[in-house]
């Protein structure tokens, strides 16, 4: 449930649905249609675009998660593991109630082991959606694949293992689990930092189960234990884990005192906080320098730290689309944004106070390969704007943030570096 190994990198083609049923299932209290896998069947009741590049993504996952548990559910020949991924929380609460199944407060998925079936629905962000499916999925895995489909007792374990896990880059064919996100709107790096930070903090009482705790906190204690905690001894822990004991009676004999791994946990926090940070929503990463923006107004995405360069190569997509740099940023109501068109032209636009202010427009230079190469730098007190080697202009602008931005369209940035 949950509310709205080392990174695995992988490259797979994607799985196309192998049928898709119109009817409505029977004995389904919300009409759906369903689509299958090799080893899903995703029932669902959004567009069939969305629905089938669900269906992709859970079944690209199951190698992945396989390879990092070690095992796989027995499925009997036939046998699909049934996922509902819904329009609503309406149509999400009817489906489980017409199933028998008791509605969580408060969450965006659940998966119950007595039917061992998934259910969600649509979250506010496409990322935050298909994390969501993954995380639920990734529970019915580990369930059915390690635990003789009865959960572990410490939640820190059974949540930590698939909120790292959840954490992904996808691109349509290629999906790698268990990153640091390029950015998101959760931001579990930075909470769990602040966690730690406070003086009062106790991982102890954590791992014993004392005193409850956060995803942030669970995230970070797992991903920690994956990426730098000793093999043997984690895969130890693990089993041991799976197999129904506490960790508060075994944890201590794997990996110390959790008193001692505390500050060391708290450093490495510091390393693994996510570099860009989404002014406004539907910024997906897709890899440790690129980012996926849709919106149908202005949106940004900005580097965490004040930068006084950043670089980035816009890919131009088919049709109409405006995208570039977001340059001089103090706030969301004060910055400036250099934009490219599908037409050929540029314009640099200031939004200051609630009103925009066009302070140049032109000819931009031609797409390199379908691409343009941006860049912007911070010098003396002005900000000169690039595109391909050729300058934009330069002006004098407040803010020490820069990051890329795009207006009515859905962009891809790559290659992005910043100092």
């Amino acid at each position: 449930m949950r509310t709205t190994v080392c990174v695995i990198l992988l490259l797979l083609f994607a799985v196309e649905p192998l049928a898709r049923a119109d009817e409505k299932p029977k004995d389904t209290a919300v009409a759906v249609k369903a689509f299958e896998s090799e080893h899903y069947r995703l029932y669902t009741n959004v567009d069939a675009a969305t629905s089938e590049e669900y269906s992709r993504v859970i079944e690209t996952a199951w190698p992945l998660l396989e390879e990092f548990f070690g095992a796989a559910p027995k499925l009997k020949k036939g046998e699909k593991l049934d996922v509902y991924f819904l329009a609503s929380q309406e149509d999400w609460q009817a489906q489980m109630k017409g199933d028998g199944v008791g509605i969580p407060m408060g969450a965006g998925g659940y998966y119950w082991p007595g039917n061992k079936t998934v259910y969600l629905w649509k979250q506010p962000t496409l990322y935050t959606s298909r994390q969501l499916l993954l995380h639920e999925c990734m529970h019915q895995f580990h369930y059915l694949a390690c635990c003789d489909n009865k959960g572990p007792k410490d939640v820190w374990y059974i949540e930590g293992v698939v909120e790292h896990l959840s954490r992904h880059y996808w691109d349509g064919e290629k999906l790698t689990l268990g990153v640091v996100p390029f950015c998101s709107l959760e931001d579990y790096p930075r909470l769990a930092l602040e966690l730690y930070q406070r003086d009062d903090y106790d991982l102890a009482a954590l791992i014993s189960g004392e005193r409850a705790s956060a995803r942030p906190e669970q995230w970070a204690l797992v991903r920690y234990l994956l990426q730098q905690g000793d093999a043997k001894q984690l895969k130890a822990l693990r089993k041991k884990l799976d197999g129904g004991q506490e960790g508060r009676n075994v944890f201590k004999k794997h990996f110390g005192d959790p008193k001692k791994l505390q500050p060391k946990i708290h450093e490495w926090l510091k390393t693994q906080q996510e570099p860009f940070v989404p002014v406004w929503n539907e910024w997906q990463g897709q890899g440790a320098n690129a980012v996926l923006g849709t919106a149908a107004v202005t949106s940004a995405c900005r580097a965490r730290e004040d930068a006084t360069e950043l670089s980035a190569t816009l890919h131009v997509p088919e049709g109409a689309w405006k995208g570039g740099l977001l340059v001089g940023f103090s706030d969301a109501d004060n910055y400036t944004v250099a934009l490219l068109n599908s037409e050929g032209g540029f314009s640099i636009n200031q939004r200051a106070n609630g009103t925009w202010n066009v302070l140049k427009r032109g000819d931009a230079p031609p797409a390199v390969e379908g691409k343009y190469r941006l860049k912007a730098v911070r010098k003396e007190g002005s900000i000169s704007i690039g595109a391909n080697d050729v300058e934009l202009g330069s002006f004098e602008l407040k803010g020490a943030k820069l990051g890329v931005c795009l207006e009515n369209c859905s962009l891809r940035f790559t290659d992005i570096t910043w100092k």
